[in-house]
């Protein structure tokens, strides 16, 4: 062992185990004797990193960085650091200098190859990879080459000669014909490359076909074989493509939908309308799914029979007369997989296209062959999805309320009576009838709707919370709940549903939109930052971790998969929802600074590099929110039980905007800042949002109000700062003061009009509009006192004559007024409201009411009066637990 080695043993040791502060110690007592050690400066920076200490740690790494240190030990260390701070850059220069300095070290390139791939730096990457080729003769570092010239071949406009595939194409011929292109994977990458261009599918399809095809066995990979019949497709090589997908359909797999669709673009692609009636591929190709279909005996697949539909359903669009035909298949699909959760979804696309009668008709071949009856699993599931096809088709969307409600309670018979069923089933499954109660639950939604009560909504929650009881992994209930839940204003119950769904990676990124949008309006500001932190970790983990699955890619070549990685890196750094949820988090983190200095010293600090509104960074964000998790059975033309249990319009790019300007605003009023072109553009985007009632459509009555007082304030900070100016420099066109008062004045005096508000009212719930509005309320006073103090400060610290704006400031202390008096406003309405949700109160008050001549047989069930007081109860814990942090802000916000 070295001197060296035997120095580190100690501090690899203490870092092993994890004892950092002892690693720290060794590095310092270590590098006093020998200061110049890179090996020990870097595991020092690794030790405190590891200790949370990371300005300290990439100090430490930048200081080593000038030394351009060489050796791989040192080397590895600082990568480790740089990476968990996702400081690519400084990689890149390290590996390209120690690879220089050490040409022959191959593992010295290829990380520096690799540090640029985490990049995403193709040109940087082309040159290393050819460097690495040259200099160790390997074809896998041509391979890494050509990718990379690929890469930015598919940035290149499409109005443009793509001189980037035609270099990539050269590259891939001359390795094909010295017979260098051998693995499927280096295949798909020529593929890509012709593929990439206009017109090459014939090229395409030869390779494919040719001796590299047989070569690499391409027909054995399922994804190539698809490719193989597309191309054929484009070529108009219909019969060849044909073969092709019958081949597969019957000799591999007759479930193949994919190939399935491709074989029927065969028959309806070449030819008129007018002749389909007499093709004898149509005529085939009735023969051969009814062949498929005809195969499937014991443990049928479902693809042969959806194929006989599909066939029909086509044919019925081109050449008529053939809906008894789909009718008759669709019917008879029911009975063969009618009791399948699948069902529903397979066949719910062709009920849609049916007619209204169409429609009815088949529910009632359904209901006529099958009845009622539910004596065993089977027939439970069957019912299951008759009830569904049954709501769909519109049979309960014009039922009166007395009517909902005696369905309601059928369908919860139904469920109650499946539960025996489900009595052995493991904890992890559902229950048989969960989706009778899930049924009886968007009824209840649709109820609140039409009536605008909230028993409805209360009656689906204590329905939802039991069935949860016997089926706790349904995250189908969990959704309806915390909908539910925010509907009725009771966040800390939404939360704690959603907290045990187990979400996990990019479903932060699809799903956290059920907790996070607008959490702000709830008064709970530490629980909802504490939900949009845990949501916020996929776009850090995604910065660090996708680059390394883009560099296994390049390790293992499989490059079809590279550019999967690449564009779901893509998606999350481009996402709608994370921009979205960073725009939360200021807010949050804003309203949590209570007093002026802070939330002044906060705006001072914030960074504005990713505060973007302008249209083609809002037109590059990718929505990648899943809106169709939810269970829904609503028919075709009417709202979805996702869009019905929204408390207020989907978040998009106008709220993202509004909430984007607010902060930017106030960020150029706290620094004092001139009024420049990047202000004024500001002003002009929040006056032509605040005035369009179809962008305004987006957000909130509250946030409107928002938007067109800090408005106001904008346009007082730029009169002020422009008579300032004038007056300073004693200028001719200077106004008198008393003018300038006027102004300001005037606009508070709208901003204060606006303010006002009518007082919430108590209905015996406390739904989210209500806590909208105070929390609103709120969030506007503490931006407010932010600008009264920056009109303040303008006057103390800019104005040479500072008596001369007496008159501004006292306008701007009766403005102040204004604002102290929303907040006792707020406060007076808070003090009334907690009476509400006093536990006293709900138990002879809310609970009294729910149960009071309620028609809803769960309800009136003494078995049920336990849960019924014990979530009424939560509802309002959760209800008292806004209001105070509500009181809470508002008086700390008194200026």
């Amino acid at each position: 062992m070295s001197d060296l080695e035997k120095k580190l043993r100690p501090i690899y040791d203490a870092l092993e185990v994890g004892n950092y502060r002892e690693g720290i110690l060794l590095c310092t007592k270590a590098l006093k004797r020998q200061p110049d050690l890179h090996a020990v400066k870097a595991l020092k920076a690794l030790a405190l990193e590891r200790s949370g200490k990371m300005n300290e740690a990439l100090a430490l790494c930048e200081e080593i960085q000038w030394a351009k240190p060489t050796d791989e030990a040192t080397l590895r260390t600082l990568s480790m650091v740089l990476k968990s701070a996702g400081k690519y850059e400084p990689m890149i220069k390290l590996y390209e200098n120690a690879s220089k300095a050490h040409p022959k070290n191959e593992n010295l390139a290829t990380q520096w190859f690799m540090s640029l791939a985490r990049t995403r730096d193709f040109k940087g990457q082309q040159m290393a990879a050819l460097q690495l080729h040259k200099n160790f003769k390997r074809t896998n570092y041509m391979f890494w080459a050509i990718m990379s010239i690929t890469l930015q071949g598919q940035n290149v406009p499409a109005n443009q000669p793509n001189v980037l595939y035609q270099l990539a194409e050269r590259m891939m011929d001359k390795l094909n014909t010295e017979g260098k292109v051998q693995t499927i994977e280096e295949l798909q990458l020529y593929l890509i490359i012709l593929l990439g261009q206009k017109n090459r599918h014939v090229d395409a399809l030869a390779l494919l076909e040719g001796e590299i095809g047989v070569k690499t066995k391409a027909i054995e990979n399922v994804e190539l074989r698809h490719m193989r019949i597309e191309l054929l497709i484009k070529a108009g090589r219909w019969k060849d493509a044909r073969d092709a997908a019958i081949s597969i359909l019957k000799d591999s797999n007759s479930d193949d939908w994919r190939t399935i669709l491709q074989y029927f673009d065969t028959i309806f692609l070449p030819v008129q309308d007018a002749d389909l009636l007499a093709s004898e591929n149509l005529a085939e190709a009735r023969t051969f799914t009814t062949e498929l279909a005809k195969n499937e005996t014991k443990n049928p697949k479902r693809g042969p029979f959806l194929a006989q539909i599909e066939l029909e359903k086509r044919a019925q669009e081109k050449i008529g007369n053939n809906q008894e035909k789909v009718m008759d298949l669709l019917v008879s699909y029911f009975d063969i997989f009618g009791s399948k959760t699948c069902c529903f979804e397979d066949l719910s696309g062709y009920i849609a296209d049916l007619t209204k009668d169409g429609s009815l008709d088949f529910c009632k071949r359904l209901r006529d062959t099958h009845g009622e009856k539910a004596e065993t699993v089977k027939q439970i599931c069957i019912q299951i999805n008759i009830a569904r096809f049954e709501h769909f088709v519109g049979l309960h969307t014009e039922l009166s309320s007395t009517e909902t409600t005696n369905l309601v309670n059928k369908l919860w018979k139904l469920y109650e009576d499946a539960l025996p069923f489900g009595k052995d089933l493991e904890e992890t499954e559902r229950q048989y009838g969960d989706d009778y109660a899930i049924m009886a639950a968007h009824l209840l939604i649709s109820l609140h709707k039409q009536t605008k009560s909230y028993f409805p909504l209360l009656t689906a929650v204590f329905m939802m919370e039991h069935a949860l009881n016997a089926s706790k992994h349904n995250y189908q209930l969990k959704l309806v709940l915390i909908r539910v839940y925010e509907l009725l204003g009771a966040f800390s119950c939404a939360a704690a549903i959603y907290n045990t769904m187990g979400i996990k990676h990019v479903q932060h990124d699809t799903m956290s939109h059920f907790i996070t949008d607008r959490a702000v309006s709830f008064g709970q500001f530490n629980d909802a930052l504490n939900q949009l932190y845990g949501a916020h970790e996929i776009y850090h983990s995604n910065e660090a971790e996708t680059p390394e699955m883009i560099l296994q890619a390049y390790k293992y070549s499989t490059f079809s998969k590279m550019q999967e990685f690449i564009e779901f890196q893509s998606r999350l750094e481009n996402s709608l929802q994370k921009m979205i949820a960073d725009r939360e988090l200021i807010r949050l983190e804003l309203l949590k600074e209570d007093s002026v200095s802070r939330a002044i010293t906060y705006l001072k600090e914030l960074e504005l590099g990713n505060l973007k509104y302008d249209d083609k960074f809002c037109e590059s964000r990718i929505d990648n929110r899943d809106t169709s998790v939810m269970l829904n059975w609503n028919a075709k033309d009417t709202p979805s039980v996702e869009m019905l249990t929204r408390p207020a319009a989907q978040l998009g790019r106008v709220w993202m905007t509004l909430f984007t300007l607010v902060p930017c605003l106030l960020k150029h009023m706290a620094h004092l800042s001139p009024v420049d072109a990047e202000y004024e553009r500001l002003v002009d985007t929040l006056e032509s949002l605040a005035q369009d009632e179809a962008k305004t459509a987006e957000l909130t009555g509250e946030e409107v109000k928002l938007a067109k007082i800090i408005l106001q304030v904008a346009r007082a900070y730029k009169v002020l700062f422009a008579a300032i100016t004038a007056q300073n420099s004693n200028s001719a066109s200077k106004e008198e003061p008393s003018a300038t008062a006027a102004k300001i004045k005037e606009l508070l005096t709208v901003a204060g009009s606006t303010l006002k508000r009518e007082p919430v009212k108590s209905t015996g719930v406390l739904p989210w509009q209500s806590l909208n509005t105070l929390t609103l309320s709120v969030e506007t006073v503490s931006y407010l006192n932010v600008t009264n103090h920056c009109l303040l400060e303008l006057v103390a610290t800019k104005a040479n004559k500072k008596a001369t704006f007496k008159a501004v400031n006292t306008v701007v202390q009766e403005f102040m007024g204004q604002c102290r008096q929303a907040l006792q406003s707020v406060q007076a309405d808070i003090t009334a409201l907690r009476n509400i949700a006093k536990p006293d109160r709900i138990r002879s008050g809310l609970l009294y009411e729910i149960s009071d001549g309620s028609l809803i047989d769960f309800i009136r069930s003494p078995n049920n009066q336990a849960l019924i007081e014990e979530k009424t109860l939560k509802i309002g814990a959760s209800w008292m637990n806004s209001l105070v942090n509500l009181q809470q802000e508002s008086i700390s916000r008194v200026v």
